[in-house]
């Protein structure tokens, strides 16, 4: 039996598959200069092709309808994206140290501002006792010529932590009689201590931030998706009505807009990861990628096919131009309900003054939904009408 899908999300599909090849098969499309392969350019690439396989899996789920799974799988999806952006390209991280006193405090400023110490810190912030530390990435050993180059720290910290270790106060569960217990848990809570100052979801947020990938309101877009991916994570919430609206009888089955929500995400996570990775491979040292002219065309059009999702680094939609028009006369009318209300052209509105949305799954609906607000005047045509819109 076809899936209606591929039917319906024809493009999408076409464009999601095409990019996971595009992410699995990445590693074997390297072209090392000068015969010299440096691992980091490998081990890059295979985190992209782990990534694909995370898409895949979404992909396949959402085949066959279980949608709860996909959106999930993309969470995870999501999460390693962003990580990767910061193995990839990563020239700075945080550290963090506590206990911090007045004295001690005072005295590192001393032997910074005389050039004593701390000659690698890019900034500083103090907050109590605690002490969050910018500094440059990790160099390189240099060559011959007496050149090196930045490679993030993130891609060393990844190789450190180990995530089945457990906490300090489980290693008795695992003592073997041969290694020492003492020390056993002091590695654990320096293990811990990694995962919260540096992959913990609010460190990456932190780090993302240093390097100037993102600014404030790119996380705060990006927390939307997070939060909603999240919610399949968690099992706190009925994310049956989230995929099926009000009609949740004979599931699992097929939804239109699930299934769009998730060929959406997948385009998108994708084309960041390929984009990302390319980026580091044109700063030293280089590695060429075959046949990149016909990639970068493939995340061009996806890019443009999922627009409409309204991801960090698209633009937002007539129907977001139209929702922000209306909450402006909304507001007015609340504030003075009998007053004269001018109307604007929504389209006029600038670009950055259009607030995100709370709901990637409503806002994907209500784009389907043609409206007209009888209180502000303003009406939305939808490129894409479909009468189930309303009973979601």
């Amino acid at each position: 039996m076809t899936w209606p899908g591929s039917l319906e999300h024809r493009p999408l599909l076409v464009a999601a598959n095409q990019l996971v090849e595009e992410l699995q098969g990445l590693r074997g499309r390297l072209q090392h200069q000068n015969d010299t392969q440096h691992m980091q350019h490998t081990d890059c690439a295979d985190r992209v092709r782990n990534l694909g396989m995370y898409l895949q899996a979404a992909l396949l789920q959402a085949d066959s309808n279980s949608y709860l799974s996909a959106f999930a799988t993309l969470r995870t999806a999501l999460e390693h994206m962003l990580v990767d952006h910061l193995v990839f390209s990563g020239a700075r991280y945080i550290r963090v140290f506590t206990g911090v006193d007045d004295a001690t405090w005072s005295e590192w400023q001393r032997k910074r501002a005389a050039g004593e110490d701390f000659t690698d810190v890019i900034d500083w912030v103090r907050k109590r006792t605690e002490v969050e530390i910018t500094t440059e990435g990790l160099r390189s050993t240099p060559d011959d010529d007496g050149q090196s180059y930045l490679i993030s720290p993130h891609y060393f910290l990844l190789r450190q932590y180990q995530p089945y270790l457990g906490p300090a106060s489980a290693q008795a569960e695992f003592d073997d009689g041969i290694g020492d217990l003492a020390d056993d848990r002091k590695f654990a809570k320096e293990n811990d201590h990694l995962y919260r100052t540096y992959l913990s979801w609010s460190s990456i947020k932190r780090n993302l931030l240093s390097n100037g990938f993102v600014d404030d309101k790119t996380i705060t877009m990006i927390e939307v998706h997070y939060r909603f991916l999240s919610a399949f994570v968690h099992p706190l919430a009925d994310v049956t009505e989230v995929v099926y609206g009000r009609n949740k009888v004979n599931i699992p089955s097929y939804d239109h807009y699930s299934s769009e929500l998730v060929l959406l995400y997948v385009i998108v996570i994708a084309v960041e990861e390929l984009n990302h990775f390319y980026e580091m491979t044109q700063r030293r040292p280089t590695v060429g990628i075959a046949g990149w002219s016909s990639t970068t065309e493939l995340c061009r059009s996806a890019w443009q096919l999922a627009s409409h999702l309204w991801f960090p680094g698209q633009q937002p939609h007539r129907y977001d131009y139209m929702q922000e028009a209306n909450t402006r006369v909304f507001r007015l009318r609340q504030a003075d309900p009998k007053g004269e209300v001018q109307r604007e052209d929504p389209m006029s509105i600038p670009e950055d003054e259009i607030r995100y949305y709370r709901d990637p799954m409503r806002r994907l609906v209500a784009l389907h939904e043609s409206f007209f607000e009888i209180m502000s005047g303003y009406s939305y045509i939808s490129p894409w009408p479909r009468s189930d819109a309303q009973f979601r």
